[in-house]
């Protein structure tokens, strides 16, 4: 059955953020060709009564050798994988996001009306395939105006990346599955886009990644890479290392654009906006939170 909460935000007690490193040597990256102005969108996404613009979090059902279900924004937090300080702190506290979550199971399908509502759908690489009508009501939401972000991780399921390439790979995108590598840093970005202004890095541990075609670059713009892809926490597996050809990018972070206000973005680790303390990284470890609050921020305004 579907399943969403919308539920009151408790206060969350503050939580002093560790020292930044010095800054990094970043390289330059690519940039697409300048795109047109864009038009108006089709349409504008509704708003609540209190005018915030509306978050929709699209997790799977799977539950992981832990017992308990990981990324969760409705939980009760007390998880060092929980989503709820992103969703508190960051989302509804800084930005003024309402924050809505539907569980994906194998009899609750994504529709147009689900989307609807939302400036911004996350894809929280869910364990099962999207069909063929739900990547269909994805790409109208899409090339109507609304604002999609994706990730995997192997916690979600086996062949979870599977669901996010199902709606990816029209536009010359794939996620790599889980490297299992350790937590690293990733400080080869594009310092001048609106995502990573004030950023100096920010972690991943155990990242999903995303294979850039070459013919896709003109529109895809790569923000962020874990780079050397050989060294410790970027490798990916060989059969992946296999799927990389000439002038293909590897990419941590990478964005999209259409004419109508279309957005879309891909991260490839969700540990970087974990509650804490745990494995891993978490949200308040080097610049997190500065690049959680600026990506919803660019793929909301």
């Amino acid at each position: 059955m579907l399943c969403m909460a919308l539920v009151a935000c408790d206060a969350s007690p503050a939580r002093t953020a560790p020292a930044q490193p010095p800054a990094a040597q970043t390289s330059p990256l690519a940039q697409p060709a300048p795109q047109a102005t864009l038009t108006p969108r089709a349409y504008l996404p509704s708003l609540t009564a209190e005018g915030g613009k509306r978050v929709l979090f699209i997790n799977g059902d799977h539950i992981p050798e832990t017992g308990y279900p990981h990324s969760r924004v409705r939980d009760d937090g007390t998880k060092p994988e929980s989503f709820s300080r992103l969703r508190q702190e960051v989302l509804e506290g800084e930005l003024r996001l309402v924050v809505d979550e539907f569980i994906l199971t194998a009899g609750t399908p994504i529709t147009p009306d689900l989307l609807a509502p939302y400036t911004l759908v996350v894809l929280g690489s869910n364990g099962r395939r999207l069909d063929a009508g739900e990547v269909a009501a994805l790409t109208r939401y899409y090339d109507d105006g609304g604002r999609i972000l994706t990730y995997a991780d192997f916690q979600y399921g086996p062949d979870n990346w599977a669901s996010d390439n199902s709606f990816l790979n029209q536009f010359g995108v794939e996620v790599f599955p889980d490297n299992f590598q350790p937590t690293t840093q990733i400080t080869d970005i594009v310092a001048t886009h609106p995502i990573m202004q004030g950023v100096t890095s920010f972690a991943t541990e155990g990242s999903s990644q995303f294979l850039i075609g070459a013919a896709s670059l003109s529109e895809n713009q790569v923000l962020a890479k874990c780079s050397p892809l050989e060294r410790s926490g970027c490798a990916v597996q060989p059969l992946e290392q296999a799927r990389i050809g000439p002038g293909d990018v590897v990419a941590c972070t990478w964005v999209r654009q259409n004419a109508r206000g279309g957005k879309l973005a891909g991260t490839c680790d969700r540990n970087t906006f974990h509650n804490g303390p745990g494995p891993g990284t978490d949200i308040d470890q080097f610049s997190n939170r500065t690049y959680a609050r600026n990506l919803f921020r660019w793929l909301t305004e």
